[in-house]
């Protein structure tokens, strides 16, 4: 059954910072179990004004799949694959770092500007056919902010 997660970022109520010409937000989260279909990970807060200019997802040594199953978006309440969709990496018990232009993102969706406060998500899209049991996803986002 899926599930809606928060990280530390989304549950301490830690939004990135209004009022600043740019900044940059993290948050992570620690699985404990592993992730099925569907499962969204609320990552980070973006406020209302906020333009992300770039993101670096950071995905566990252990990766998140011990298998080849494993396919995931990043995105938000209002497109969970604003910016990636049909990511792979992972799998095999690989970890990586995941970059704006890397294999998956989405081109030019990084300059996506926020109008209303928003969750950055990272949501399972096939879930692993032999997922790893914990570990510790990370993102951080970069972004300016209209004066």
């Amino acid at each position: 059954m899926a599930s809606t997660f928060q990280s530390d970022n989304v549950k301490n109520g830690k939004p990135a910072r209004a009022g600043l010409a740019a900044g940059s937000v993290s948050g992570q989260y620690t699985f404990l179990a592993a992730l099925v279909d569907e499962d969204i990970v609320q990552m980070v807060k973006i406020p209302a004004g906020a333009t992300v200019t770039d993101w670096i997802l950071d995905i566990p040594a252990t990766g998140l799949d011990t298998g080849t199953a494993i396919v995931w978006a990043l995105g938000d309440g209002g497109s969970e694959a604003r910016f990636v969709t049909g990511a792979v990496q992972g799998r095999s018990s690989a970890g990586a770092i995941v970059r704006l232009g890397s294999t998956g993102s989405v081109v030019g969706s990084s300059q996506y500007k926020y109008t209303a406060e928003d969750t950055i998500d990272f949501k399972v899209k096939t879930a692993p056919t032999t997922g790893v049991a914990e570990g510790i996803l990370k993102l951080t986002v970069f972004y300016t902010m209209d004066p």
